[in-house]
């Protein structure tokens, strides 16, 4: 399970934040819940020593970042709330997710051979309105 602690890693953020992210880690703790209850090993990324995926020394930008961060694009819905990425080392919860699994959690993730050793996921839609979508 991801906390929003975890999520913001004592950065400052807004009230629009806090409800961005309940509504984000609500969908994809759900999802982390059913993927665990088929087999999915849920794993602890070293770095951040959560769910999330970071940088080396702990940098916490798989969660929400700063709109100063230089991490990722500059309109990246991590920068909204709205975007975290799951440590995924082996591949094992990209691989089990499909398109119907993250409709019925109303999520959307950045294509795995884009995304090595984490999955995106985002509630934000992307223009193509696919679930899993090219960055």
């Amino acid at each position: 399970m991801i906390t929003q602690g975890q999520y913001f890693a004592g950065k400052p953020h807004t009230p629009e934040h806090d409800a961005a992210a309940t509504e984000l880690l609500t969908r994809v703790n759900l999802l982390l819940g059913e993927a665990e209850a088929t087999g999915i090993a849920q794993s602890i990324c070293p770095n951040t020593g959560t769910q999330i995926s970071g940088s080396k020394g702990g940098s916490g930008d798989g969660g929400f970042r700063l709109t100063t961060a230089t991490t990722g694009a500059p309109g990246s819905s991590h920068k909204e709330a709205r975007a975290v990425d799951v440590y995924d080392p082996q591949g094992h919860l990209d691989n089990w997710l499909t398109d119907a699994k993250l409709e019925t959690h109303g999520l959307y993730r950045e294509a795995p051979a884009y995304t090595p050793n984490w999955a995106h996921l985002t509630t934000r839609p992307p223009h193509s309105r696919k679930r899993t979508f090219i960055p």
